[in-house]
Order: structure tokens, then sequence, then C-alpha cells
């Protein structure tokens, strides 16, 4: 009967030692996970105060003797770190094709992209000349022209200086960086 106490108990201590190694394992595990996290925090932090202090040496550097920041910031097209504003031309076009012997129709949905709030306000205001001249432009497109990939980005390029013409004509501004085609159906 020893023996078999002795085994019981030989037993029972195994499993106690698999236990606590895995116990010293997570707790480790925790320990050097929370020891990462403040070590990554505090260098974010730090790292975080001193860029606006350098940006600021820099800003202090560049512009001695000239006007504030503010005061001499421009627009620029394209390469901003502004998010990009989108409005569309509703209701989508639709327009025939012309010197077809078969009736053959295009639609299609544009959405306009600056990243300019002022030139979002402009294109609202415009929609409807807007609208008119891209009517006239994708009216006086070919069929065979416009199913090819090369041929929509054609007309997305012509449909762009259209644009940004009509507004630089009619409002003295021509920040629209982008015409995107949203729907597109030609047959």
């Amino acid at each position: 009967m020893a023996k078999k106490d002795d085994l019981d108990l030989d037993v029972e201590g195994k499993g106690k030692k698999k236990s606590s190694k895995l116990k010293l394992i997570i707790i480790l595990l925790v320990v050097f996970l929370l020891l990462a996290g403040i070590g990554g925090g505090a260098a974010w932090y730090f790292l975080g105060m001193q860029a606006p202090a350098v940006a600021e040496v820099d800003a202090e550097a560049e512009g001695a003797g000239e006007e504030s920041a503010p005061a001499k910031k421009k627009k620029k097209k394209g390469g901003s770190n502004e998010p990009p504003l989108f409005t569309g031309l509703d209701p989508a076009f639709v327009v025939s094709f012309k010197d077809q012997s078969q009736a053959r129709f295009m639609q299609l949905s544009v959405e306009l992209m600056s990243r300019d709030p002022e030139v979002i306000e402009i294109v609202d205001k415009y929609k409807p000349m807007l609208r008119n001249n891209l009517l006239l432009l994708f009216s006086a497109q070919e069929y065979t022209d416009v199913i090819t990939r090369e041929g929509k980005e054609k007309l997305l390029e012509q449909a762009l200086e259209e644009v940004n013409n009509t507004l630089y004509n009619e409002a003295g501004i021509d920040g629209v960086e982008a015409v995107y085609f949203t729907a597109f159906v030609a047959q």
C-alpha cells in the first residue's frame, strides 16, 4: 500500500510542477507585455512632444522677417494632406451616340473630387452649367471609342478639362482634381 501512496504523491507532484511552470510563463509574458507597452507609450509621448518643437524652430528659421505661416498659406493642386471631398453631378447622364445606324446610348454617373471645400461649394453653384457642358462632351463621343478602357480614361481627362475650364471661366477657380465615373453603361 505504501507503493500506491507513493505513486499518488508522485503523480500529484508532477502535475503541480507543470502547472507552476505554466503560471510562471504566463506571469513573465504579462510582465513583458506591460513593460513593452509602457516603453512604447513613453517613446510615443516623448517623441510626439518633441516633433512640434522641432517644426516650430524650423518654421521660425525659414520665416524670419516674413509673414506668419497662416498668412502665407497657398492653395496647392494635388499632393495635399487634406482628405478628398466628393460631389456628384446627379442625376446620371444619358446620351445617344452620334452617327450610328443603330440606336446606341450611354448612361454614366459622374463624381468630382477636390480637397478644397471652397471648390466643392463653387461646383455646387455651377452644377447646371457643368452638367450642360459635360452633356455636350459626352454626346459628341463615338461608341467604339468609349467601350475600351483607354477610351474611358481619355473621356475622364476630357471631362476634367471641361469642368476646370468651365469653373475657371465662370468663377476664376479650377481646383477640381479628378473626375470619376461611378456608373458607366454603353449599349
